[in-house]
């Protein structure tokens, strides 16, 4: 009985977890911008209001941003945040997550790699493969970034590695992604993907 129980639970738990943090968001999003417009025009307010205002406001952004003035507006507050030291962190890594996913949309798939470190695989991000811009003795011609996440938390570290010991991986960033956050376990990738590609 209590191996059906539990099994029961590993079925439902996921599916129960991805509602909890819709409804999470979906509540936080129309107290946000819908308590306004409940608060001022109560006439005109609906639940989910505040959701619609919320992708409208969003696409706005969207194009503001591909303005010069409100990119040189945005540039300057993205410097001013990066001088406070704990905001920069926060900043930081928020943006460094971010994107991967973006990079996992706007390149072909060749950024999650295996890097065989003392014989063991490590499956990792390739964040840079130049360091030019970067102080001498942190990286060469023939040496690549990566980034190792860990399972099941977040955080993660960043080695310096020989191209020669990476080997890229036929997965897309997010597939990468969980199945690394996921220990490896099977709902965590798809076995038919290949494992491997030709190197250039």
């Amino acid at each position: 009985m209590g191996k059906t129980i539990i099994r029961g639970f590993l079925a439902i738990a996921p599916l129960a977890i991805t509602i909890i943090l819709i409804m999470w968001l979906y509540n936080h999003l129309e107290y946000i911008f819908g308590g306004p417009i409940d608060y001022f025009f109560p006439q005109i307010y609906f639940p989910g209001l505040g959701i619609i205002v919320a992708i409208i406001i969003l696409f706005i952004l969207g194009l503001l941003l591909n303005h010069w003035v409100i990119q040189a507006l945005y540039d300057w507050f993205e410097r001013t945040i990066k001088k406070v030291p704990l905001l920069k962190t926060i900043y930081v890594s928020v943006t460094d997550l971010m994107s991967f996913f973006n990079a996992g949309k706007d390149k072909k798939q060749d950024k999650v790699v295996t890097a065989t470190i003392s014989g063991v695989k490590f499956i990792g991000l390739v964040t840079r493969e130049t360091f030019d811009d970067l102080p001498k003795g942190i990286g060469g011609e023939e040496d690549v970034a990566v980034f190792f996440p860990f399972s099941y938390q977040i955080g993660g570290m960043t080695v310096i590695v020989p191209k020669s010991m990476v080997q890229p991986v036929d997965f897309s960033v997010e597939k990468g992604l969980r199945f690394i956050a996921t220990g490896g376990s099977p709902s965590g990738g798809s076995t038919s993907e290949k494992n491997s590609y030709d190197r250039k």
